[in-house]
């Protein structure tokens, strides 16, 4: 007989997350470099005055843009968010955004391509300091476990450098660190006045060598952290900081049904689980296994299983009935058994995969018989369309890579 392949009855493989460690810089070639870095926050403060031409304010932009594309810019844990400013009489809150005005490296590139070049006739650099310290990377709209970096670019001498000074150094007084970038005749007390150190200075001649302080600039704001251990008055070692699946492993489940989500969001759920077990946290203490399928009811029959129209009529409603119920099933009753490769030091949460919809009605209830078998649960919605079930935590996210980190930031989050 011809029977109908099952998509995946259980593929419990109990895999380790396969990380790549995340570097400083790497070369990807042809001069395009990503910069993995820690988190960080940066502010853009970007001259926009008389003194600059409009196309060397074009090539101001592009700079921007090309040094920006090095860097992961997204909503996730480890990611860079972006703010920008511009200043000449004053500042152009109107060509503005936050570091949560936009959500992916490709929105803030398009973003900057927008900001207009104002030719104020001032140089109001302290101005444009202060709104980005005060307002765009405060502590309290910062991620606090995100650096504070600021990049000044300008080509003038500001008219109040007493404000350009005061205004730098309590930016750096409050965390952040500075950068500034001149351009032309700008004198070198102006440039060390913002950065605070002669290491964060930099120049050039003019606006077309901006493309070649890229690669350099971004070595700079990319240098992770020095990683620091508390000194005690006993000869005993200070223990290592354990990892966060060392400290609190789990055994994570994903579930899903191909049959239910169709092709496209099938690939969507493959992507998100790439997405997670390739996090840095999930490097270590994590196990992870798949629910999918839900097989024998996915088969034919043969010619001669059915003799009757009303027959074969009550056999083909089984492919209308949701699956999720007997995968759920299947995964509590031996999913997180130690022949399963389940560990009793180990949480046991589940990923249900649900695309919104009819077929997922009975969601409250599937995820109420795992939270009684002490499971924690967590819903990944593709569509996006508000899945909200008691119990359970709903992951939200623009992107596949947003969902993932999402989930990632539940399982380690972040100690104050």
């Amino acid at each position: 007989m011809f029977k109908l392949i099952c998509t995946l009855l259980l593929v419990q493989v109990a895999v380790y997350a396969r990380v790549v460690k995340r570097e400083t810089v790497v070369d990807l070639g042809d001069h395009l470099l990503e910069c993995k870095q820690e988190p960080i926050e940066l502010g853009i403060v970007l001259d926009s005055s008389s003194s600059i031409s409009h196309p060397d304010f074009q090539k101001s932009i592009a700079f921007l843009q090309d040094f920006l594309n090095q860097y992961e810019i997204g909503d996730g844990p480890n990611d860079v968010r972006v703010s920008i400013i511009t200043f000449g009489k004053g500042i152009y809150k109107q060509d503005a955004f936050n570091l949560d005005t936009y959500h992916s490296k490709e929105d803030v590139i398009q973003a900057i391509g927008k900001v207009s070049h104002k030719v104020g006739l001032y140089t109001s650099t302290g101005a444009g300091i202060k709104y980005m310290s005060e307002t765009q990377l405060s502590k309290n709209v910062s991620r606090p476990w995100a650096d504070r970096i600021s990049i000044v670019i300008t080509d003038g001498n500001s008219q109040v450098w007493r404000e350009t000074r005061d205004a730098a150094q309590a930016a750096r007084d409050s965390g952040i660190v500075m950068f500034a970038v001149g351009v032309g005749n700008v004198r070198d007390e102006e440039l060390l006045r913002i950065a605070g150190n002669e290491s964060r200075k930099v120049k050039v001649d003019n606006y077309d060598q901006l493309k070649e302080i890229k690669t350099s600039l971004a070595h700079k704001t990319c240098i992770k952290k020095e990683k620091t251990t508390t000194t005690t008055t006993t000869t005993t070692p200070v223990p290592q900081t354990q990892t966060c699946g060392e400290e609190n492993p789990a055994d994570i489940y994903f579930v899903f049904s191909p049959a239910e989500l169709g092709l496209e969001v099938t690939s969507w759920t493959t992507s998100f689980v790439s997405n997670v077990v390739n996090q840095d946290q999930m490097e270590h203490g994590f196990r992870f296994g798949v629910v999918s399928g839900s097989c024998p009811d996915d088969e034919g029959f043969d010619l001669d299983d059915y003799t009757t129209a009303d027959d074969i009529e009550k056999r083909m409603t089984n492919y209308l009935m949701p699956r999720m119920p007997a995968l759920v099933d299947r995964l509590s009753q031996f999913g997180y058994s130690e022949i399963a490769g389940g560990r009793s030091e180990a949480r046991d949460v589940a990923v249900l995969v649900a695309n919104g919809g009819k077929m997922n009605k009975g969601l409250e209830a599937e995820v109420s018989r795992l939270q009684q078998k002490g499971v924690q649960v967590f819903i990944a919605d593709p569509s996006a369309s508000g899945v909200n079930v008691e119990g359970a935590i709903t992951l939200t996210g623009r992107s596949v890579k947003d969902v993932s980190a999402n989930l990632v930031t539940h399982l380690c989050p972040v100690r104050n």
